[in-house]
């Protein structure tokens, strides 16, 4: 004999089908459900409270002020650990953090990151900081320094010096055969030490400027690079062949010329450390700027279509 057991009454009764059982619980569930979801929402991280987190001094429009950047910015105006500071020292830190808060919030309100070249140009910096800060937190071994120098060797030498009289035959931008027949002449009575104040009255010549003895790189930017390229290999005594310039045919008499002198790792090394970081500063913003090419997406005009991937970032002086 089977016996029928049932429990409660009416819609509650469990041996029974009920559709409006089946309905309320359904609601129930859905309720729950909301509540639990409506709670996380607005108790999730970038939502807006009403509590002030602890590592927090402040939050202005849901944005914080971090209690470890105030303490180090009283700590940096006032000079001294953050306990010895007076209440009127915390205040006046205070307000310059709320201050700044507040009006970099309105730059960003009013767009400056992108109208404003200053804005832009800080941030620019900032981005390209970080890169330094990489290399500089990171500091390479000797091995790689030691490598570098290997590979860019005849960057390290001492500073040349020459001391030169550079002489001038005024001429068009093509010299005539006569004018170089002079200026040929001219070199022939100089190499045969023939007195160089005679030389230029007998020739015709002129001294526009005269310099003292100059390091290699002011002796270039004074007589220009293919000037210097012609003449940097003369030794003391020796006259160049006439050089055409815009100006007229130059002849340049070397006074002396004290060539650069390669240095060792050792002697090289604070210079190579400079170096090393300035190109790993370079080669960490490059790979920065080539990943953030590759995500974007662009429209260029024409003419640039060939422009849009990212070059290596130039560096100051030679390549790395």
């Amino acid at each position: 004999m089977t016996e029928q057991v049932t429990t409660g009454s009416g819609i509650w009764q469990a041996s029974t089908a009920n559709p409006r059982r089946a309905l309320l619980c359904y609601a129930i569930g859905a309720l729950t459900g909301l509540a639990i979801a409506g709670y996380g929402l607005f108790t999730a991280s970038g939502t807006s409270t009403h509590r002030l987190p602890p590592e927090d001094i402040a939050l202005v429009n849901q944005r914080p002020i971090l209690r470890s950047d105030f303490i180090t910015q009283v700590e940096s105006e006032t000079g001294g650990p953050y306990a010895a500071s007076t209440s009127a020292e915390r205040r006046k830190v205070f307000q310059e953090m709320l201050r700044e808060e507040l009006l970099v919030q309105r730059a960003l309100e009013l767009d400056f990151a992108e109208t404003d070249q200053a804005t832009r140009n800080a941030l620019v910096t900032t981005i390209s900081d970080q890169a330094t800060l990489e290399v500089t937190t990171n500091p390479p071994t000797e091995a790689d320094l030691a490598a570098y120098y290997a590979a860019h060797r005849a960057r390290y030498a001492s500073d040349g010096t020459m001391a030169w009289r550079e002489l001038t035959l005024p001429s068009v931008s093509t010299p005539s055969p006569e004018s170089l027949e002079r200026a040929r002449a001219a070199v022939a009575a100089l190499r045969a030490q023939a007195p160089l104040e005679a030389t230029m009255t007998r020739f015709g010549l002129s001294e526009p400027q005269r310099f003292e003895e100059n390091y290699y790189f002011a002796a270039e930017y004074r007589l220009g690079a293919s000037v210097f390229a012609r003449i940097k290999s003369l030794h003391a005594g020796e006259v160049s062949d006439p050089i055409a310039t815009p100006q007229g045919l130059v002849i340049v008499a070397m006074l002396a010329n004290h060539e650069p002198v390669p240095l060792s790792f050792d002697a090289a090394r604070q210079q190579v450390l400079t170096d090393f970081q300035s190109a790993e500063h370079d080669r960490l913003l490059t790979s920065t700027l080539r990943y953030l090419r590759s995500r974007a997406k662009l429209l260029v005009a024409e003419e640039f279509a060939d422009a849009t991937q990212m070059d290596p970032v130039p560096t100051a002086g030679e390549s790395q």
